[in-house]
């Protein structure tokens, strides 16, 4: 009988070991799963608030180029409106010497001549 009671005593420490690795599993498993959970929402936060600062970024930098397109467009347009007030002051000048050059033709040996 004592052997039966030693196979007995084996067999439910046995069952008591599987018990408690099958717990351990278990509670490994969990512990698993909520770290993934708890790295997902710390993944999520991080995310949102780096779209968020690109957000801003892009909409604090999106006027600056629209500005420096502004001041671009006003420094062309003075130089247009200087070279045009340039044209209407010596355009007379101009007509007149081409008038000149062409309606009094002066007669010179040009260099490669001699």
């Amino acid at each position: 009988m004592s052997q039966k009671n030693g196979i007995a005593t084996l067999l439910k420490a046995e069952k008591e070991a599987h018990e408690i690795v099958s717990q351990a599993r278990k509670y490994r498993q969990d512990k698993i799963k909520q770290a993934q959970l708890d790295a997902a929402k710390e993944i999520e936060g991080y995310k949102a608030k780096k779209e968020q600062e690109l957000k801003d970024f892009e909409s604090s930098n999106a006027g600056g180029v629209q500005e420096l397109e502004r001041n671009a467009e006003a420094g062309v347009q003075s130089e247009l409106d200087d070279i045009k007030k340039t044209v209407s002051e010596k355009k007379d000048h101009v007509v007149k010497l081409l008038l000149e050059a062409v309606t009094k033709p002066t007669t010179e040996v040009h260099i490669n001549a001699s």
